[in-house]
């Protein structure tokens, strides 16, 4: 007869999150895992499968989380404006500063490997993007971006300016830059609102 559990499986998701999200997959490596679990090998291989499964269930659960991590921003001018303040303002915080995205930093570090978590994680950066499309199309149904905008380029742009906020602030967290690169973002999409 098997033991039962003795262990939160979403509690050591969660654990097995921030350690993929602080150090990256190669970065965490099965002792990390151990450690930051509590688990023993056995249990967390018949529990959750092998590394890159583990790592496949982690990024789930930080995409499952989506745009809330931005406050739940609303698809629209005011929601991009919502996610580049908070971009900047978590520069201010070491930790937040440091972590950067589990989505952006997984998307660099896979780049275009092959691979069932590669591909997850194109999967859940193509939701990411998916936002930004969908904040473009409300901000230009609502009448607050131009009609004619090219809405495919423009939100290729909002979603780079989010990837290059998160990465800069990084080596660069001062509030003044990051607002620059946030405001040169805005700009280029047609409107003359500002992140202050």
């Amino acid at each position: 007869m098997a033991r039962p559990r003795k262990f939160d499986r979403e509690t050591v998701l969660e654990k097995v999150m921030l350690l993929f999200w602080e150090r990256g997959y190669a970065g965490a490596a099965l002792s990390d895992i151990l450690a930051a679990t509590g688990l023993k090998k056995g249990s967390l291989y018949r529990a959750f499968g092998n590394k890159e499964s583990l790592f496949r269930l982690a990024l789930r659960r930080y995409g499952a989380r989506g745009p809330q991590f931005m406050g739940d921003p609303a698809p629209s001018l005011a929601g991009l404006l919502q996610i580049y303040s908070k971009l900047v303002d978590d520069a201010a915080v070491p930790a937040l500063r440091s972590r950067g995205c589990f989505l952006f930093n997984s998307g660099l570090e896979f780049g275009a490997a092959r691979g069932r978590a590669a591909a997850d994680v194109r999967r859940e950066l193509k939701k990411l993007e998916a936002f930004f499309r969908s904040a473009i199309d409300g901000a230009v149904k609502d009448g607050d971006l131009p009609r004619d905008l090219d809405r495919r380029a423009a939100a290729a742009r909002a979603f780079s300016a989010a990837f290059t906020l998160r990465s800069v602030a990084k080596f660069r967290p001062q509030r003044a830059f990051l607002k620059e690169i946030a405001n040169a973002a805005l700009a280029s999409l047609g409107t003359k609102r500002r992140i202050k």
